[in-house]
């Protein structure tokens, strides 16, 4: 068990009824808080990557999850917290345990057929996007079919499904999908936001050859 992160989920507990509350540090691929409970008590397995956040943070932290927990009140994250995930210190020293953590990314843009380094790069002369020195986009080792893409918005990290490593799609296929997850991780860390809202269908427009892209994905029977 883990006393600085007992102790501030504790200090919260109290204000929410739990006489005993104890914490400690689980190695999550992704940023998440679990927990069990019964009248009285509650136990919580961290995410380790919390573990040298200040007790601001971790209070902040305890203070969400609680009024989650609750459900009497829905406390977003505390700008305290938001700034210290997503700050650049953060990336710098998270991400290399993501990236080692997440076993089915080749952990490289260069495919066997298709350069996803060239597809940001496309992006960006388009004006769709602009370069991130911190984004890591990489393959992922199997096809995977539920999810062609995805990112981690905090690890900025940007996977495609090596199914699109293909001659046989055009390039502009996957193209479009990076451009999907850019969009999501541009639009930074808001748990409580909505992922596909009109706004992002909007910027999702943008994307001149979308309509024959989702043609593909369609014809594919695939979606993001």
């Amino acid at each position: 068990m883990s006393e600085t992160l007992t102790t501030a989920f504790r200090s919260v507990g109290k204000e929410y009824g739990y006489d005993s509350v104890s914490a400690d540090y689980e190695s999550f691929k992704e940023f998440k808080v679990k927990w069990r409970r019964s009248c009285g008590w509650i136990e919580f397995e961290a995410s380790d990557y919390l573990k040298d956040a200040p007790e601001d943070v971790l209070k902040g932290v305890a203070e969400t999850i609680f009024s989650r927990i609750s459900r009497m009140e829905q406390r977003r994250y505390s700008d305290t917290m938001l700034e210290w995930m997503t700050s650049k210190d953060f990336v710098k020293k998270k991400q290399p345990t993501y990236l080692r953590r997440s076993r089915n990314l080749t952990g490289t843009q260069v495919g066997k057929h298709v350069d996803l380094g060239e597809s940001y790069k496309r992006l960006i002369d388009m004006g769709l996007v602009s370069y991130d020195e911190d984004l890591v986009i990489s393959w992922t080792r199997q096809p995977n079919i539920k999810r062609i893409g995805y990112c981690s918005v905090l690890m900025k990290v940007i996977a495609i499904s090596s199914l699109f490593d293909t001659p046989s799609i055009p390039t502009l296929v996957s193209d479009y999908i990076l451009y999907h997850e850019l969009i999501h991780l541009n639009r930074g860390f808001d748990p409580f936001n909505q992922k596909h809202d009109t706004d992002f269908h909007a910027l999702e427009s943008l994307y001149k050859e979308r309509d024959e892209a989702e043609t593909w994905l369609k014809k594919l029977r695939l979606h993001l």
